[in-house]
């Protein structure tokens, strides 16, 4: 492998990670659902509950939404709708937060909770929010939110993985790490098992085959990202053919 500075269209990448009625924007989901209580009726108030993680590292051109990993935070907030569609005013009640039964805030109008994952990646967490006298009425509601471990791709964009360039280029993209900036992380690469590295551009990596290489030769790319800062660790691989023509 050698330095060299790319020229490289990113392609759009989809995460579906849990199911929501409607994403805002600024990373932050929005879950609409009915109140829980002792009965159900017209006069009914809804749930209205966003969340947004950060510490979580997603590409500018990602489309998803960046989800939790070890080492961010999670604030979740609160408001109830009445049926005619009105912000009620939560101000006087009081308010808990619980996530997997354990008490991570509360209070006299407190609509807001910040806590971070719980557990080891992949799991989920379950929030839960009760408003204990709601007009004479206990109110209850939980949701699930997803906990990810970070991930790591290599963007090829070969057809079919097949490729007449030589040297081509390789990009690294990483995905839910806890760091601000991507060129903090530490970046390995391998190519059919022969280490290497590019000291200009760490996340790139150019793989030239000698002169007279046949067509079909198979070349295996792999990668590592790390973490130094909490040591968290993602791979990918990618398994690309030399054709002469195509």
């Amino acid at each position: 492998m050698k330095d060299m500075f790319p020229r490289i269209v990113f392609k759009k990448r989809v995460l579906i990670g849990f199911i929501a009625i409607a994403f805002l924007s600024g990373g932050t989901f929005l879950l609409v659902t009915p109140a829980a209580h002792a009965q159900t009726d017209a006069s009914s108030p809804t749930f209205l509950i966003t969340w947004k993680t950060t510490g979580s590292y997603i590409p500018s051109f990602y489309i998803g939404k960046a989800l939790p990993t070890y080492g961010s935070q999670i604030t979740a907030s609160l408001e109830l709708v009445s049926p005619q569609g009105k912000i009620l005013d939560l101000s006087g009640q009081t308010i808990y937060w619980y996530v997997n039964d354990t008490l991570v805030g509360g209070g006299v109008g407190v609509q807001q909770a910040t806590f971070p994952p719980i557990g080891d990646a992949p799991n989920t967490a379950n929030l839960r929010v009760t408003i204990p006298n709601y007009n004479g009425t206990y109110l209850i509601h939980a949701i699930n939110i997803p906990m990810v471990l970070p991930e790591a791709v290599i963007y090829a964009p070969y057809p079919n993985g097949q490729f007449i360039e030589n040297p081509l280029t390789v990009q690294a993209i990483p995905y839910f790490f806890n760091i601000a900036d991507p060129s903090g992380l530490s970046y390995t690469w391998s190519v059919n098992g022969q280490a290497g590295s590019n000291a200009e551009n760490p996340e790139t990596a150019q793989i030239s085959l000698p002169q007279g290489t046949q067509s079909g030769t198979s070349v295996a790319a792999s990668l590592s990202v790390e973490n130094p800062n909490d040591s968290t660790v993602a791979t990918a691989n990618a398994n690309l053919t030399y054709e002469s023509q195509l």
